[in-house]
């Protein structure tokens, strides 16, 4: 009989505890759905590599200047799909981006992204990880807040703490972020806990000047203010 891995078995306690003071803290934010997949891809791909308020003020704008479905952004020129969303920044790779997932989905599903949310959770992923611009995160995302999947989103963020933490080595990759913490929390909470880290990442872990002195983690952290990646 093999004996117990106690290192491995403490490193995931602590873990958990990570994941329950940082639940505990934020609570339970469950925002409302946009109800569709098309919309939530769109603004996926607006947050990419920018600011929540720079994506909102980007959706709003190419909300009203074109709209948000599939046929109006496919007859529109990348120009005017640069200018409305201008706020979210690299508007015009952006733009180009938009225009040619839209032509996908109306050429392949119709304009209608929603069946997508029928299927099985890695054959969903696969499916809208072949249109243009669409990674991990990207679907990942989509299937979290649009289809109500069991799937846990590693943005820079949430990277970014898992790494400082010790809760993974620092060449870590995306799945390996994922499973550390998806095996710590349960599955309905997946949500939550992505909500609550992502905001602990902007308020206090942050990428330059972390706030470690009201830091909540700090016992718990092996680099606390020295030298944090």
């Amino acid at each position: 009989m093999r004996s117990p891995d106690w290192r491995l078995w403490r490193r995931l306690e602590r873990v958990e505890e990570i994941v329950s003071r940082v639940l505990t803290r934020y609570g339970v934010m469950n925002p409302p759905r946009i109800g569709d997949p098309f919309k939530g891809l769109i603004r996926t791909i607006l947050s990419q590599n920018t600011s929540r308020a720079n994506t909102q003020a980007a959706y709003k704008r190419l909300e009203s200047l074109i709209g948000v479905e599939p046929r109006r952004l496919a007859e529109a020129s990348i120009e005017e799909i640069a200018e409305a969303i201008r706020p979210a920044g690299m508007h015009r790779q952006r733009a180009g981006v938009i225009k040619r997932v839209a032509e996908l989905v109306l050429r392949r599903y119709g304009g209608d992204l929603k069946p997508l949310l029928d299927r099985p959770y890695e054959e969903a992923r696969r499916l809208l990880m072949e249109l243009p611009g669409v990674g991990r995160k990207t679907a990942d995302v989509v299937l979290l807040f649009e289809g109500g999947f069991r799937v846990l989103p590693i943005d820079r963020h949430i990277h970014r703490i898992a790494v400082r933490l010790g809760l993974v080595p620092r060449g870590a990759d995306y799945d390996e972020v994922r499973g550390t913490l998806e095996a710590a929390a349960s599955p309905e909470r997946y949500l939550a806990l992505h909500l609550a880290l992502i905001r602990f990442g902007r308020e206090i872990c942050r990428a330059r000047r972390p706030r470690c002195d009201a830091c909540f983690l700090s016992d718990l952290c092996p680099g606390r203010a020295s030298n944090p990646p």
